[in-house]
């Protein structure tokens, strides 16, 4: 069985400004809390890897020894980037896409894991990922409106 989570919001930005900062995957520690440190290995399109450093210091430090690389699922500029990160006997994807919408661009955040251990893993980091959205949101306005300044 997996776990689902989404959520959306609306933020009063250009959609084009919302997608280069979201787009710039190494400075995501800028508006995500739950980021400490990003390191790509090439350029940023479907099929390319990485290496994400969850903030926290247990979970940060456990997962910088026994995680694996997250693969890029999906990377269509302008509209959406979607990862897949190992997750001990599973796998989490997460999904963000941006959207024209009245008043600005619509973010959509999709998490989803997939794991026997899914209880554990939402209380490690998934859950994390969907009560910081709004946290989330409020920076990405910030550095998105100062990009199109």
């Amino acid at each position: 069985m997996t776990w689902d989570k989404t959520s959306a919001h609306t933020l009063a930005v250009d959609p084009a400004a919302l997608w280069d900062v979201l787009a710039d995957v190494e400075n995501w520690p800028r508006w995500d809390p739950d980021v400490a440190r990003v390191v790509l290995h090439g350029p940023a399109a479907a099929g390319s890897t990485g290496f994400l450093y969850p903030s926290g210091g247990l979970r940060g430090s456990v997962h910088a020894k026994l995680a694996k690389d997250f693969t890029f699922t999906s990377w269509r500029p302008g509209r959406e980037l979607g990862l897949c990160q190992p997750v001990p006997f599973g796998k989490m994807d997460l999904r963000l896409s941006v959207a024209a919408a009245a008043g600005g661009a619509e973010l959509t955040q999709r998490v989803v894991l997939d794991t026997p251990l899914r209880a554990v893993m939402v209380r490690i980091i998934a859950g994390d990922i969907v009560a910081n959205f709004g946290r989330k949101c409020a920076a990405l306005t910030r550095l998105a409106a100062a990009k199109a300044s």
